[in-house]
């Protein structure tokens, strides 16, 4: 599958054209990247310069917890992202730092693309801007309500229950 087609797979990307979603894929940056189990995407504080569609595999977006008295700092999975899945959002919102880390879970590819790059697309292009940060507004939302439901019921996969 190439590019264009990921793309059209992501729920990010949702409601954009075939156009539009040419008019990403031609962005200098956007290419494929494979990563291995454990692999480390990005870490939480990282500067946010790419965001990534799944191709295929699976990621895990984790959070540190602070340790408790002499124990180690607990990692929480807040979301597994499957394909189709978007991550690495802060690249397109200021302050432009990751706020979880990504690891690779299974082998995985992914298509990245320089978060600079599609907001001078956006610019140009409003209509694809529009349509992308409505569909970002509802996943950092849909996260937001995951990650209180974590730290309210201390259960880290309550989004598979739905």
């Amino acid at each position: 599958m190439g590019i264009e087609k990921t793309l059209k797979r992501a729920e990010v990307f949702l409601g954009l054209d075939d156009s539009d979603l040419s008019k990403i894929a031609a962005l200098p940056s956007c290419r494929e990247e494979a990563y291995q189990p454990e692999g480390v995407i990005f870490r939480t504080g990282d500067e946010a310069r790419y965001l990534y569609v799944l191709k295929r595999g699976g990621i895990d977006l984790m959070v540190e917890a602070p340790p408790k008295s002499e124990q180690a700092a607990t990692q929480i999975v807040l979301e597994r992202i499957t394909t189709g899945g978007f991550f690495g959002w802060s690249a397109l919102v200021k302050p432009h730092f990751y706020t979880v880390s990504a690891i690779c879970k299974e082998p995985s590819s992914m298509v990245v693309i320089s978060g600079v790059e599609l907001i001078a697309l956006f610019e140009k292009e409003y209509h694809i801007g529009y349509k992308v940060f409505q569909s970002l507004s509802h996943i950092i939302g849909t996260r937001l309500r995951d990650m209180e439901q974590v730290l309210a019921t201390g259960r880290k996969w309550p989004f598979l229950e739905r």
